[in-house]
């Protein structure tokens, strides 16, 4: 399991060998993360509209919680990529030590909303109360498992910077395949167990993120070469507020998006629960997209990071270009399947005859969108490992503020309903696309973390990694 790539053999492959080979076990990865959410939307399918509406619906506020872990994760990844490919193994360890620690304490906010707040949020999405019931009921659960998804991407992200991405495959393998055997066994009951309904997906999810957060403390325990760890190094020191510094613009980004949805929901509910469960349908079958595209950005960004840390800004530039050309190829086909074949998606979530009038249109227009998201997410997602973020968030936070109060708005002016957030969805996102894409091109991102990673003596050589950008 240990599939270790050190960074010399990453940095020697030509790009699109190095994006290849990093890349494919990504994308196996995050099909298995997507997973996770399906396979509780699709066994709890024959529970009804509302339990599919809660369940799909709950993934927002489940974002908004992960994303907290990006406020450590992304400057986990962007430091040690950078160290790493500029050789400095020791102290790529102490960032990865760090981390994981601040990770885990992210970890119980989770709880504690999931304790205290779940009733709250779901009735905040769903004033009507259809699915405040089983919407409590699972996210009050599945937010216990929190801390240990939390130290588990981050040891994602450890071992990804360093080139391996074998490993974390094989671990979220582990993790699903008992998720979906758990999963009818306590949402339906089965011998000891009894029937558990929503509750009973969520359990199932909590107990297949014990098992990753348990297997990765067992590969941290062997040092496996792929995962540094170390308490302390020479050299200027790794700082948690550093790591902070990169991450929290990137959490921003997350737990903003997550509102908006929440917002596109309670939106929706006013015109039913097939509207409501309509906006959760969407993006479950828009992140087929998503997937792949993060995926490659994600890849990239491991690229990307070692390369600037290595000084070969070129490169770096390379792997950019070449995560945005591929993502758009398949974003391009993954439209046309949308648009044509909008039922079979659709019948993958539900068989709801209310769900699925709605659900045609919907998804022919959101269709129109995957070609901008697919080259937003792959171009910010690698320059991620850059760690200059702030542009970024800037970008997503004043489309998104503007999303909230329109989401409301539009359906408002045009008495569309739920089509007129599908409309608001598009738009909004080729225009925040462009937005990326023009501050992508000044390259103000390929000098990298050169004020937090090296010293002032390192900064002022003409000689200094960094100084020749």
């Amino acid at each position: 399991m240990s599939g270790a790539a050190t960074t010399p053999d990453t940095l020697g492959r030509s790009v699109p060998s190095a994006l290849v080979r990093l890349a494919l076990p990504v994308l196996a990865s995050q099909t298995l993360r997507l997973a996770f959410q399906w396979v509780d939307a699709l066994w709890v399918r024959d529970l009804g509209v509302n339990a599919t509406a809660a369940i799909t619906t709950s993934v927002f506020v489940m974002w908004t919680v992960y994303s907290l872990h990006d406020v450590f994760g992304i400057g986990i990844s962007a430091y040690v990529s950078q160290l790493m490919g500029a050789g400095d193994r020791p102290r790529a360890g102490v960032a990865a030590w760090k981390g994981l620690q601040a990770s885990a304490l992210m970890g119980l906010v989770g709880v504690a909303l999931g304790l205290f707040g779940a009733e709250a949020i779901f009735r905040a999405m769903d004033p009507s109360g259809r699915i405040v019931k089983e919407g409590a009921s699972y996210l009050g659960v599945v937010m216990l498992g929190a801390p240990f998804i939390m130290v588990s991407l981050s040891c994602e992200n450890v071992l990804r910077a360093c080139g391996d991405t074998r490993t974390p495959f094989v671990v979220d393998l582990l993790a699903v395949a008992l998720n979906a055997a758990l999963a009818p066994v306590l949402i339906y009951g089965l011998g000891p167990f009894p029937a558990m309904g929503v509750a009973g997906a969520a359990w199932a999810t909590v107990c297949a993120q014990a098992l990753m957060f348990a297997t990765y403390m067992a590969l941290a325990a062997r040092r496996m070469p792929s995962f540094p760890l170390a308490r302390r190094a020479d050299g200027p020191p790794v700082r948690v507020l550093g790591m902070a510094r990169v991450g929290l613009p990137a959490a921003l980004i997350g737990s903003l998006f997550s509102v908006v949805y929440i917002a596109f929901v309670r939106s929706a509910s006013a015109h039913g629960p097939a509207a409501a469960a309509m906006v959760g349908i969407g993006n479950r079958i828009e992140a087929i997209q998503f997937v792949f595209s993060a995926s490659l950005g994600l890849a990239a960004a491991t690229l990307l990071g070692q390369a600037i840390g290595a000084n070969r800004p070129d490169r770096a530039a390379e792997v950019l270009r070449t995560s945005q050309r591929w993502s758009v190829a398949f974003a391009a086909v993954f439209m046309v399947a949308m648009y044509a074949v909008p039922t079979f998606f659709l019948g993958m979530f539900t068989a709801d005859a209310g769900v699925l009038e709605l659900g045609v249109p919907y998804l022919r227009v959101l269709a129109l969108t995957v070609v901008a998201t697919g080259l937003e997410i792959a171009t910010a997602e690698a320059i991620m490992g850059s760690g200059h973020t702030t542009a970024i968030s800037w970008i997503f936070t004043v489309v998104s503020l503007l999303r909230i109060p329109l989401a409301f708005a539009v359906p408002a002016w045009t008495h569309s309903g739920a089509m007129g957030i599908v409309w608001l969805i598009t738009v909004s996102c080729w225009v925040r696309t462009a937005a990326i894409l023009l501050w992508s091109r000044r390259g103000t991102w390929k000098q990298g973390l050169r004020g937090e990673l090296h010293g002032p003596a390192e900064l002022g050589s003409p000689d200094a990694p960094g100084e020749a950008l």
